[in-house]
């Protein structure tokens, strides 16, 4: 079956879903599946961090975002809103930093990335040497 180049998305065959390309902002190819909604990693060094997530045009884009966040060693889970441009990340904070996070995002995507500070803790956790 053929999809025409006005319709939402072209899809082809990939790893664990399907490779999704955006005609409409030309940021995939990227996996697409089902946002799910956070989970709590059942860690005593899990930390939270909020990140404003610039550049996002479309529903695709909050995917690329939570799938790239998700493949930082370190990060437990990822949820990425379009409507308010945000990221809540779980991560372990002796593997990696909120700003880690944020370059990596940025790195892999080409979205811009800020790390929000925390409202009820203050700034986020520093990475611990190991």
């Amino acid at each position: 079956m053929m999809i025409g180049p006005l319709k939402a998305l072209l899809l082809t065959a990939g790893v664990g879903g399907a490779a999704v390309l955006c005609p409409l902002c030309d940021r995939g190819p990227s996996l697409a599946a089902a946002q799910a909604g956070a989970v709590s990693a059942a860690t005593p060094d899990t930390a939270t961090a909020r990140l404003h997530i610039s550049g996002m045009t479309c529903g695709t884009c909050p995917v690329t975002a939570r799938l790239a966040l998700k493949r930082v060693p370190g990060v437990y889970t990822a949820v990425v809103t379009l409507e308010d441009s945000l990221g809540v990340v779980q991560y372990d904070p002796a593997r990696v930093t909120p700003d880690e996070i944020a370059a990596n995002l940025t790195k892999a995507t080409g979205y811009g990335a800020k790390v929000l500070a925390d409202p009820q803790a203050g700034t986020p956790r520093r990475r611990r040497d190991v």
